[in-house]
């Protein structure tokens, strides 16, 4: 089965080669994608430093409907997409919007646009408000913007409508969903992984680390759990509470 991989901010379409190792001898075919502006540093830093959260949700919306296309060009039957933070964010929204995606596996990634963003800071110092100190159009910076759109009150409420995962009716389209992270990540919590599960009718969260911080998932944890998850196979229950 052919399996999209998409990356976390800051990270590289080389990121997590143990998907690689772990899948591929089983039968999948793994293609990466690589996330907006992470081309090179030179373009990252200055699009980080002025980014809104209109900008942050249109690049979701366009990424996911990117992979969608791009799937679309090597395989017409069902496949798999798995993120890796803000590339979960892109994976689950194309998993919402696409019927073929059989299987999505976020990696600490709760699927919580707005909770990631309020706690942004945490991994990326400074991130969550700089935009809003470099850039006027940024309305406060992604943290402010992030709290108000949970109200309905953002200054781009349009335009994080275009990827508001937590709809009903687009929770009611992820077929199955495997959240996998760290009781302590700072960044896509437990409890914000929980609750945004809840929402869909065939879904697991699982903490399979306990170090407080926000990381890439071993192999390990991905022979463990992604495997039988994508065989359609019982999960064995992880020793820390998530």
């Amino acid at each position: 089965m052919h399996t999209f991989y998409t990356h976390g901010m800051g990270g590289s379409r080389q990121a997590q080669p143990e998907i690689e190792e772990v899948l591929t001898p089983l039968g999948y075919i793994i293609t990466r994608l690589e996330a907006p502006y992470h081309g090179s540093l030179v373009e990252l830093a200055p699009t980080l430093a002025t980014l809104t959260f209109g900008d942050l949700c249109v690049t979701i919306h366009e990424s996911a409907n990117k992979l969608i296309a791009h799937a679309r060009r090597f395989d017409p039957q069902d496949y798999v997409v798995i993120g890796d933070s803000l590339g979960g964010l892109i994976s689950v929204v194309a998993a919402q919007r696409d019927p073929r995606i059989s299987h999505c596996i976020l990696l600490a990634c709760s699927g919580d646009i707005c909770n990631g963003m309020l706690h942004i800071n945490t991994v990326f110092p400074g991130l969550g408000f700089l935009s809003g100190l470099l850039n006027p159009a940024a309305a406060g910076g992604l943290m402010l913007q992030a709290y108000k759109a949970i109200a309905g009150q953002s200054a781009f409420q349009q335009e994080f409508d275009l990827v508001n995962t937590f709809r009903p009716d687009r929770l009611a389209r992820l077929r199955r969903l495997l959240i996998l992270g760290d009781t302590g990540d700072p960044v896509m919590r437990a409890a914000a992984c929980r609750h945004f599960a809840q929402g869909v009718k065939d879904s697991t969260v699982i903490m399979a680390y306990h170090e407080g911080r926000h990381h890439p998932i071993g192999k390990a944890a991905l022979q463990q759990y992604a495997v039988p998850f994508l065989q359609n196979r019982p999960l064995t229950s992880s020793p820390y509470l998530g």
